[in-house]
């Protein structure tokens, strides 16, 4: 038995949308039951609801689990709660433990970057057989800005090799199912590296209409996400994590994705291509 956690996520959904087609038996970790089905299926898993802050629901969840997928968030309250759960894994007896993870560095002057790395930090100190998986920017964070009819996103010249959310949680099942990834870190990547205005112009190239970018600073960006809805912290953050591409960084492609599933990642066109029918 397998424990999703965040299976109302980019990643925890599709991982359960895939262990259903696989027939494996898993459980999630949810608040919203319903939320859950509507993104994955009525049914083909078992349900334990509860939050991370929750520990005798925790603890009920990982009753007859054998590895946990994790995921994760920057919150001063998620960092508290991983403390704890990761010794609630432990003492279950659960040894396989898979993280949804990032470049992290804990002496890192960036938030996001400082913030990831204490949150590796604490699961370095268990002796659970952890696995991280470090993917880059999500693939599937493009359907917004279709919808919107435009890629708005801070301007520079960095590239990022973005990565199909099913490539990742192909990876993620791997590691949770089988033995020889103890230890490891995995940087999760598309195959090619590329800037947001190229990645705009292939996709309106895949889709046959323009979809443009729009050059945006990160306040108004942290402004927009603030206006929808989001804290302001977090709102901070993803401003904040724009210095890269408007520095000039480059994340080049990894080869992880290929050595682990024995293929090329998916491509943004296949991405775009898959899924357009849907996008009116």
């Amino acid at each position: 038995m397998i424990l999703v956690t965040g299976a109302t996520g980019n990643v925890g959904s599709e991982i359960a949308r895939q262990l259903i087609a696989r027939n494996v038996p898993f459980r999630i970790y949810v608040r919203d039951a319903d939320k859950a089905a509507s993104m994955i299926a009525a049914d083909g898993y078992e349900v334990a609801l509860g939050d991370f802050s929750d520990e005798a629901a925790f603890a009920a969840a990982l009753e007859g689990v054998a590895a946990v997928y994790m995921v994760t968030n920057q919150s001063d309250a998620f960092k508290n709660d991983l403390q704890r759960m990761v010794r609630q894994v432990e003492q279950a007896g659960i040894n396989r433990f898979v993280m949804l993870s990032a470049e992290g560095d804990p002496e890192s002057d960036i938030f996001f970057v400082r913030r990831t790395g204490e949150l590796e930090q604490i699961v370095r100190g268990t002796n659970l057989d952890w696995t991280f998986l470090r993917p880059d920017w999500f693939m599937q964070n493009f359907a917004g800005f279709v919808a919107a009819g435009m890629v708005a996103f801070p301007e520079g010249p960095g590239k990022t090799s973005f990565v199909d959310v099913r490539d990742i949680s192909e990876v993620a099942i791997k590691a949770l199912r089988e033995a020889g990834h103890t230890h490891r870190t995995y940087r999760l990547t598309g195959p090619d590296a590329m800037t947001f205005a190229q990645a705009a112009a292939r996709i309106s190239a895949v889709l046959g209409r323009d979809v443009p970018f729009v050059g945006i600073t990160p306040e108004q960006m942290r402004d927009g996400l603030i206006a929808q809805g989001a804290e302001a912290w977090y709102a901070e953050m993803n401003a904040e994590m724009t210095f890269a591409i408007r520095m000039g960084m480059s994340f080049s492609p990894s080869n992880d994705v290929e050595f682990l599933l024995g293929r090329k990642p998916r491509a943004l066109e296949t991405y775009v291509s898959d899924h357009k029918a849907g996008w009116g």
